[in-house]
């Protein structure tokens, strides 16, 4: 008809039609019934000490017996319960779950907004099989999901005044975790695919070196604000941290090695849990396109294999942070978690639609059946949680149909575990 060679046709990429915001709604609510499905629900045996801080804003509430006071580092969250009246235990845990949910919308929503239907849907699924939502769900009254879902959603806003914005929360919610997690977005939102207007305030043609310094010093700069925000405000309100967590460091290399290795393989597949997977097909996928590659075609989208290699660095790079933590999954989870927004737009641009879709299907119902868990050096389960149980005490701070003392929360909450937490040394 036009002259145009025959095989035009089958090298040009074919694209799924865009879907409508209903399909990627009907996705996020999927992937949080399957998480649900992976997780159960419980909440962190610091819920006592979270409730206490909520409950006596602008002060230290912790006596020289109460080794918990490094949580009051951890102030967006119990200043939103204290102003939102959700004081008690129960309701400080229920409010932590309604943020993962919210949090969660959000960022799918703001991958929507600039990549698309396929990138959304895609991380949906990601955040769904993540170790993320699984310390999130099953630790409800940690900072978690709002510090790491921050990782995510820098990696995918365009502008590095909203990258600052959302580092200074981060910096107010876990500023440890948010700084290293914050330099993770920032240099991997400069290696996104080429469409994904990946560079700086989106300037597509600004050097690479120039938008990762400028991504760095937005996030970076955000979360240390937070951090003197908060170090101001403790000096101006006499409060003084007693066990900071930096406290814990002075366990020693030998004790945290001991700690790290009393259950390795379940350490090992908690930080990914079903994630896993998507890294054995990606390992797998790259070594055969690399046996079929001919002269003519290339093996990767452009920028592909620099991208991975990348993730691939950072992923190894935040096991040093691990090894001097006793939560080994909540810390890694959170560190990598801009890792899952740019993983996401990666496998869209480098899969075919279908195998692509197939393929969130198939992690979606492993992630259904494998049960979630994490390590604290030993290895917890979802089999070890009374979903049910936690379901009611979300609902009116019941145990067993009767409402327990504050002081009677830690035991229960301790109960499925076979491990202590330790004081700082």
């Amino acid at each position: 008809m036009s002259g145009e060679p025959a095989t035009a046709a089958v090298t040009r990429p074919r694209r799924e039609p865009e879907a409508s915001w209903w399909a990627t709604g009907a996705w996020w609510l999927l992937s949080v019934v399957v998480a649900l499905l992976h997780n159960g629900l419980w909440a962190t045996p610091n819920l006592a000490f979270v409730s206490l801080i909520v409950n006596n804003p602008g002060r230290n509430p912790f006596s020289e017996t109460l080794a918990g006071d490094y949580l009051l580092t951890d102030v967006s969250l119990t200043r939103l319960s204290w102003l939102l009246d959700q004081r008690d235990p129960h309701e400080v845990a229920r409010l932590h779950l309604v943020v993962l949910l919210v949090a969660w919308a959000a960022v799918v929503a703001l991958a929507r907004l600039r990549l698309g239907h396929r990138p959304a849907r895609t991380l949906t699924v990601l955040l769904a099989a993540s170790p993320l939502v699984t310390v999130s769900m099953q630790w409800l009254g940690q900072p978690d999901p709002l510090t790491g879902l921050c990782g995510v959603a820098m990696v995918l806003v365009r502008r590095r005044s909203a990258v600052f914005a959302i580092g200074l929360l981060a910096g107010l919610t876990h500023p440890e975790q948010a700084v290293f997690m914050a330099g993770v977005a920032a240099v991997v939102r400069c290696f996104l695919p080429p469409g994904a207007g990946r560079d700086g305030d989106g300037d597509a043609a600004q050097p690479r070196i120039a938008g990762i310094l400028g991504s760095l010093a937005a996030a970076l700069g955000g979360v240390l604000t937070g951090w003197a925000a908060v170090q101001l405000w403790f000096a101006a309100a006499g409060i003084t941290i007693s066990n900071p967590r930096t406290a814990y460091l002075d366990y020693g290399v030998s004790r945290f090695w001991d700690h790290h290795t009393t259950e390795p393989a379940g350490m090992l597949w908690t930080l990914w849990g079903p994630l896993w997977l998507v890294i054995a097909a990606v390992v797998l996928g790259s070594l055969l396109a690399l046996r079929r590659r001919d002269s003519t075609a290339p093996a990767f989208p452009p920028g592909a294999a620099q991208a991975a290699a990348v993730m691939a660095m950072f992923a190894a790079l935040a096991l040093l942070p691990v090894f001097v933590t006793l939560d080994e999954t909540r810390v890694y989870a959170v560190l990598t978690a801009p890792l899952l927004a740019a993983a996401a737009s990666w496998l869209v641009e480098a899969s075919a639609p279908r195998v692509l879709r197939n393929g969130t299907v198939v992690l979606l119902l492993v992630t259904a059946v494998v049960p979630g868990g994490f390590a604290t050096g030993t290895t917890s389960w979802r089999h070890q949680l009374d979903t049910a149980a936690m379901a009611a005490f979300l609902l009116d701070g019941s145990i067993d149909g009767a409402t327990p003392a504050e002081s009677g929360v830690t035991p229960w909450l301790l109960s499925p575990f076979d491990f202590e937490i330790p004081a700082p040394p």
